[in-house]
């Protein structure tokens, strides 16, 4: 079971449920219907930007440290092989998504091919991060959002949230890598700032994650349940932060923080 679970990780697949449920999620919160087809082409996105970037640092570097990397080299032929294949089917679900998300979504496809093409030098402007939230968080966001009609200040405010937590996941697990990016020689924000100060930044960021929950159930309560996943997930995140000693182990840091986009099955069940 639990080589079954590394795998899982090892290619992403854990990362591509957590988002196909947050979008439902957020969909439902919404009170926008979701189609499966979108719901499929978001995971065949977030699948292919993971594994492309993957694939990308292990290209840079013969020899790898850290074993999802060791194992993206070690299978990289059969992997590349299936990323077109998957690529090929996105195209095939174009024909069947709305007009209006094609379009939008050409847009974020034409900024993540930006960022695997630039992504090295991104990471020395400390902006790497950032944009890897904020599509992440516009992915999950970009369907719902051009459903409804109007658009307000508070569905904005919901999108920050959300990339806020993925933001403040990125560099938390980058802060248990960091020997690990060293040596293959890839940027962070950690690296760049240094432990420490990364996590008094994250602390602050997840201060400011919980109180904006808070105060956004209080004048949004038709939002609340929205509310307590993101409450939730910056707790999660903070025990992380706090205890780094125990996640260190068998990589529960990244099992522990990648689970918070699991938490809308609590309300979705």
């Amino acid at each position: 079971m639990m080589e079954m679970v590394k795998y899982i990780r090892w290619l992403s697949l854990d990362i591509v449920l957590g988002g196909v449920i947050f979008l439902n999620f957020i969909g439902d919160q919404l009170k926008v219907e979701v189609p499966i087809v979108v719901s499929l082409a978001l995971s065949l996105c977030i699948w292919l930007i993971y594994t492309l970037d993957h694939q990308r640092d292990v290209t840079l570097k013969s020899y790898q440290k850290g074993a999802r990397r060791i194992f993206h080299k070690k299978n990289q032929r059969v992997i590349i092989l299936t990323a077109l294949f998957m690529g090929l089917l996105g195209l095939v679900l174009l024909y069947f998504l709305p007009l209006e998300l094609v379009q939008w979504g050409l847009l974020v496809a034409l900024v993540c091919l930006i960022y695997i093409t630039l992504s090295t030098g991104l990471s020395s402007l400390l902006v790497k991060e950032v944009m890897v939230a904020l599509l992440y968080g516009g992915g999950i966001f970009l369907f719902p959002l051009i459903q409804i009609d109007p658009l307000e200040g508070i569905h904005g405010l919901l999108f920050i949230q959300l990339s806020l937590l993925a933001f403040v996941n990125i560099v938390l697990i980058s802060t248990f890598e960091l020997e690990e990016d060293r040596f293959n020689g890839f940027g962070s924000l950690s690296l760049s700032m240094g432990k420490r100060r990364t996590s008094q930044l994250l602390g602050g960021l997840l201060i400011i994650s919980a109180l904006s929950t808070i105060i956004i159930a209080y004048y949004y309560p038709y939002f609340m349940h929205l509310e307590i996943i993101y409450l939730f997930a910056s707790l999660q995140l903070a025990i992380i932060l706090l205890r780094p000693a125990w996640f260190v182990s068998a990589e529960r840091y990244r099992i522990y923080a990648d689970a918070i986009f699991f938490y809308p099955l609590i309300f979705l069940w």
